[in-house]
């Protein structure tokens, strides 16, 4: 079993980086003191209190701050006998690989992706849901059987933006096939990313099941 995050506080709100840590000890006081103390429970009932702890965590936000004041994205894996879950909100990303090959599993909640919108808008790529964003927290999510030796990355944009798709997906798949060890990919991937003078924090997880 595993619970695996990664929290990119949003630019431009007045403190990112307290929503980031925010989110992160919440969810680190939940795996110690309800999963650690129950680990024998079903996986549903644990990936539903999951999702509440987002929704609890954007209101006290909200409360605190004030909608968009204190905001981070969030994306979100949890593995338990056997499935996984994940939750995404905003433009952080979780990418899958298995032997149907690698591929982006979330969606970026970001302007041009919403139905209709004109993507030569100036608002094409305004972040439209975070943690702490808005009054209601708005996220996708979904379930699935989990298999070993699959491999799972969830990383920030500050890596994905300045690391290619088909780079990233190489990686991954390499990480899937055991020629690139988990630790020394992630190195690559990083060394990749500031090699191409990323200008943004980044952060990134890579899970191999």
């Amino acid at each position: 079993s595993g619970l695996f995050l990664v929290a990119d506080g949003v630019g431009g709100s007045a403190d990112g980086s307290g929503a980031s840590f925010c989110i992160t000890q919440r969810y680190a006081g939940w795996w110690d003191e309800t999963f650690l103390k129950n680990r024998g429970g079903e996986f549903f009932s644990f990936f539903e209190e999951l999702k509440t702890t987002a929704e609890e965590i954007n209101g006290d936000l909200c409360r605190k701050y004030g909608p968009g004041r204190s905001c981070s994205t969030l994306v979100l894996l949890f593995v338990h006998r056997g499935v996984f879950g994940y939750l995404s909100s905003g433009d952080s990303r979780i990418y899958r690989c298995n032997r149907d090959g690698a591929r982006l599993i979330t969606r970026d909640d970001v302007w041009e992706n919403r139905p209709g919108a004109d993507a030569g808008s100036d608002n094409a790529g305004k972040i439209i849901s975070a943690v702490g964003g808005y009054d209601r927290l708005e996220y996708s999510c979904a379930t699935d059987r989990v298999h070993m030796g699959e491999v799972f990355l969830l990383c920030s944009d500050g890596i994905y933006r300045f690391v290619e798709e088909e780079t990233l997906k190489s990686f991954l798949k390499r990480m899937y096939r055991r020629l690139f060890l988990t630790r020394a990919a992630v190195e690559q991937l990083v060394k990749r990313a500031a090699d191409n003078d990323t200008k943004d924090n980044y952060s990134l997880i890579a899970v191999k099941i």
